[in-house]
């Protein structure tokens, strides 16, 4: 996010840092529960409008997104084709393209993990050994050639220390130090976790206070590098603890990737201890914490706002249509005309039993199977066994049809901007073979 100039002077003392308030006051909390409350209803309806089981299929590759725009935010950028080829351990030849191919690859295996491990009793996100967990398993994810803290001009000779706080102080741009001392850094997490624990707040105020501990996080910069990523990741799982965005319909880090000169605004009262506290005493103003608030709760609504335009059923139903047509006048293999129906009734359904296909196709069970075949093997349909109910299966390159405006054709890369299928023949070549 920066470019970070390291430093073990311990001799320049900087004035005592004092983290609040830990929410904006009744002045400013009024509007932001107004928000918060906007917030989790539409989140909540956006995720009771798609069946369980499409949920989860659109949630996973919805990690690809999340990884390239928190990626891109730190100044990587690659494209979801280069993620999905990294995920099979596939890697560019170019050093610095391979970076970046590994960094998402981190942040979508890590991110599934975590996710994944939400319901454990007794879990506290805000914990200082749980965000060392997120820090460590993000990076063993990563080879140890490229776990050492790095900027725009590469990587720097200091290991990342995976997992542990950072020992020394960090300056940016030489302009000032950031956060607390190092020596501090323990203390300053323990507050975060008795300042911002779940168990504090009630109702809106879990959401807003989610808000506020990414600022927080941000600020102590307990790493030696990833703080950034770390931050987000954070921020979703603390979202999701309280309630919201448990099936990842939705991606903040999209949000602020396509707002990031206004989130490094933001963020900048929290990387700078000269910049908005009183006195050098590092207590925030309270407007600005509320605007930082408001800043990304209003993100997260305009991401719930998009992705509700687009997962319509009337909308998917469409696309599907649009894809199958198009699949038939670009390839010699076109899907069965029946297809439509049954890839309409798994989208909207999310499951359906074996038994059930040939009542939605209205044919007999032999051309049933059939369909259900040809859909299976193009990663349409997917299923555990033979006999088991058909899902919904979203290869990748479906995406850039059912949900064109998410999976835009520079976010894909030219590898899925056209039909990853067999062209047509020629017919003069087809004569000739």
């Amino acid at each position: 996010m920066h470019k970070e100039n390291w430093t073990e002077n311990r001799t320049k003392k900087r004035a005592k840092f004092s983290l609040r308030p830990i929410l904006p006051g009744p002045g400013f909390l009024g509007p932001l529960k107004d928000l918060a409350q906007d917030l989790t209803t539409k989140s909540a309806w956006l995720e009771g409008m798609v069946a369980l089981q499409t949920a989860r299929a659109i949630g996973d590759r919805l990690r690809l997104i999340n990884s390239y725009y928190s990626n891109l935010i730190e100044g990587h950028k690659t494209t979801i084709s280069q993620v999905v080829r990294a995920l099979k351990k596939d890697f560019s030849g170019d050093e610095s393209a391979r970076y970046a191919q590994e960094l998402c690859r981190a942040h979508v295996l890590s991110e599934r993990e975590l996710m994944d491990g939400l319901g454990v009793a007794g879990l506290e996100v805000t914990s200082p050994a749980y965000i060392q967990k997120i820090h460590a398993l993000f990076y063993a994810h990563l080879p140890e050639a490229h776990q050492f803290a790095s900027h725009s001009d590469g990587f720097t000779d200091i290991p990342v220390a995976p997992g542990q706080f950072r020992d020394r102080s960090v300056s940016f741009d030489g302009l000032h130090a950031h956060g607390p001392e190092a020596t501090d850094v323990g203390a300053a997490m323990d507050w975060l976790h008795a300042s911002y624990r779940s168990d504090n707040f009630h109702g809106d105020e879990k959401v807003i206070a989610a808000a506020a501990a990414h600022h927080r996080l941000t600020f102590i910069h307990p790493f030696r590098d990833g703080n950034g990523r770390v931050s987000r990741l954070f921020t979703g799982l603390c979202l999701a603890r309280s309630g919201l965005n448990t099936g990842n319909l939705w991606s903040l880090s999209r949000g602020l990737s396509k707002r990031k000169s206004e989130y490094m605004s933001s963020l900048r009262y929290a990387d700078s201890p000269e910049i908005g506290f009183v006195e050098g005493q590092g207590v925030l103003i309270e407007e600005q914490l509320a605007d930082f608030c408001q800043f990304i709760l209003e993100t997260c609504v305009d991401q719930v706002e998009f992705m509700r335009t687009i997962l319509g059923l009337q909308e998917i139903n469409a696309r599907i249509d649009w894809y199958v047509e198009k699949r038939a006048s670009q390839t010699d293999r076109p899907l069965p005309k029946l297809a439509p129906r049954l890839l309409r009734a798994l989208f909207a359904e999310g499951e359906i039993p074996r038994a059930r296909a040939k009542e939605i196709l209205g044919v007999h069970e032999k051309t049933a199977s059939r369909v259900v075949s040809a859909l299976h093997a193009e990663g349409l349909v997917e299923s555990r066994s033979s006999r088991a109910p058909l899902v919904v299966g979203l290869p990748e390159h479906i995406l850039q049809y059912y949900f064109p405006s998410l999976f835009e054709p520079a976010l894909l890369g030219e590898e899925y901007t056209r039909m990853v299928l067999p062209p047509k023949k020629n017919p003069a070549s087809a004569a000739r073979n």
